[in-house]
């Protein structure tokens, strides 16, 4: 038995473009995300439903962001799957910034009982408010915090946290 009820936007213009070829309402067979580089895992395989295609713009109504408001994140396709999970698909990046991202495809985050949302401090800013509780996890990619998994051509030694027991003058 899986959980339900979980939100996730991906980057995926080539899983957006396989929707925007079924139409909405179309039963779909994708696999998504895994596409930008090694470090983010595979593809993964969903079956669901296309509930929407929008154009991808959005503003924002709260001051956040340097008072960024107007945002595009590329023609944005909506899927539900047969596990009751809704994957926002985007042809461009977007930061998880704004839940009018989410709102802006029809969807209302306030009634997801998960979202995931990749990033440590851009989420917090949009998703505090509604959120009963964040879990912090570390994945691998662009952003992740374990330093021990990146490769240092260039440092200065020592330097903390690599070599924790060394003296500093």
């Amino acid at each position: 038995m899986g959980i339900g009820d979980v939100l996730i936007v991906l980057k995926d213009p080539e899983a957006v473009q396989a929707c925007a070829q079924a139409g909405v309402g179309a039963q779909v067979s994708l696999k998504v995300g895994g596409k930008t580089d090694d470090m983010h895992g595979s593809p993964v395989p969903i079956q669901g439903h296309l509930r929407t295609l929008t154009d991808g713009h959005f503003i924002e109504t709260r001051p956040i962001h340097g008072g960024g408001r107007f945002f595009y994140q590329g023609l944005t396709a909506v899927v539900e799957t047969e596990q009751k999970h809704t994957i926002v698909l985007t042809s461009l990046p977007m930061f998880p910034g704004s839940l009018e991202q989410i709102r802006s495809a029809g969807i209302t985050p306030e009634h997801k009982q998960i979202i995931v949302a990749k990033g440590v401090v851009a989420p917090r800013g949009a998703y505090e408010p509604i959120a009963a509780k964040i879990i912090l996890v570390n994945t691998p990619g662009a952003t992740d915090a374990d330093l021990s998994r990146w490769q240092y051509k260039r440092r200065r030694r020592p330097l903390f946290p690599f070599e924790p027991d060394a003296s500093y003058q």
